[in-house]
């Protein structure tokens, strides 16, 4: 009897130790694991696996994977911490280092007897040193004007004694001085006294003089400009402006030779200029008619130019006359040129022009008056 049960319970032993323990999990069938079949499946109604080392690979493959979550966050966390830590220390290393830098160049600078003037800030040196460039922009301000106002005396001085010059009767009298002897009494000759510099501000004021009234006969056609350009060729006080003068009048007659004002289709306005009469073309006007309206300065240039071109055909014995007297006299230079080229066409000889002088030689040698 007492072999029996010691033999059940030797054998129970055995059973025990082949089942799972009460506290060991139950596992569902994971996705990525097969079922087991034959053998190695489940007692129905148990949940419990006969083959001890599949339970234990799953427990082991369970408790694996949370590991390895948690040593993947771990890592990562590490990494940042590490990354942040980098940047803290590198950033106080550029800050000491900086400091360093700071102190060692302000000792320097100091040691040579300069501060930085952003490190010292305005002291009262520097602001004595401002106040004394105010001082200074404000004495140059007034030497600047000093001068613009002593420029201008001079330039008005040097105009008043370029007119003296060209015209000695605006000269004031000279004042006589008292004399308490008795005596004849006399004015002492006035002369002024020009320096080289102003000699030759003079010259040049007088040769722009020139060229403006070139550029006036050039612009306008008047005969007026022209003349004062003659003027100074004949003038003897002017010699040392004759050769600017010749250039000047050379530059204003030969543009008034190729310049061409009027238009060439412009016919007279008979029927205007001649009204209550029966003359109704160009045609129809006499050299009598002609002339009146070449003289006439009233009467616009293109009026008086056109009739120099009529006269062409002329053959009234006082046209050339006529045509002389428009040469030298007429205020338009258009009208001029064209009774020199009616001329010239009429006696058939060439003059240079505006050779006034010229012209009245041949005219006289004709038998002109």
């Amino acid at each position: 009897m007492a072999d029996d049960k010691s033999t059940r319970r030797r054998l129970l032993e055995k059973v025990e130790d082949q089942e799972a323990a009460a506290s060991t999990a139950v596992f569902m069938d994971a996705p990525g694991i097969p079922k087991l079949e034959g053998k190695n499946a489940a007692m129905p109604g148990t949940g419990k696996s006969s083959d001890p080392l599949l339970k234990r690979e799953t427990a082991a493959s369970s408790s694996g994977g949370g590991s390895n979550l948690r040593r993947s966050h771990l890592t990562r966390r590490h990494f940042v911490i590490s990354i942040i830590t980098s940047l803290v220390i590198g950033l106080l290393v550029h800050l000491a280092d900086r400091r360093f830098f700071e102190r060692e160049l302000a000792a320097k600078l100091g040691a040579q007897g300069g501060v930085p003037a952003a490190a010292a800030g305005p002291t009262s040196a520097d602001i004595t040193q401002t106040e004394q460039i105010t001082a200074l922009q404000k004495q140059l301000d007034v030497v600047r004007r000093e001068q613009l106002i002593t420029q201008q005396s001079t330039r008005e001085s040097l105009e008043r004694i370029s007119d003296v010059l060209k015209n000695p009767a605006l000269a004031p009298a000279p004042v006589a001085p008292v004399s308490a002897t008795t005596g004849e009494a006399r004015i002492a000759d006035a002369k002024v006294d020009v320096s080289p510099t102003q000699a030759e501000f003079i010259q040049l004021k007088e040769r722009n003089r020139l060229t403006q009234y070139a550029d006036e006969a050039i612009a306008t056609g008047m005969r007026k400009p022209l003349e004062a350009i003659v003027e100074y060729l004949r003038d003897p006080a002017s010699k040392h402006l004759h050769d600017a003068a010749q250039s000047e009048y050379l530059r204003a007659v030969r543009a008034i030779q190729i310049l061409q004002r009027e238009d060439p289709s412009y016919r007279l306005p008979v029927a205007d200029l001649f009204k209550g009469s029966k003359v109704r073309e160009e045609a129809d006007l006499t050299p009598e008619a002609l002339h009146k309206l070449l003289e006439d300065a009233q009467q616009p240039a293109e009026v008086r130019a056109r009739a120099c071109f009529l006269l062409l055909g002329s053959n009234a014995a006082d046209t050339n006359a006529k045509l002389i007297q428009a040469i030298k006299s007429d205020p338009s230079l258009e009208v001029a040129k064209q009774a020199q080229i009616a001329l010239e066409q009429r006696v058939k000889r060439r003059f240079r022009m505006f050779d006034i002088p010229a012209i009245e030689d041949w005219w006289k040698s004709q038998g002109g008056q």
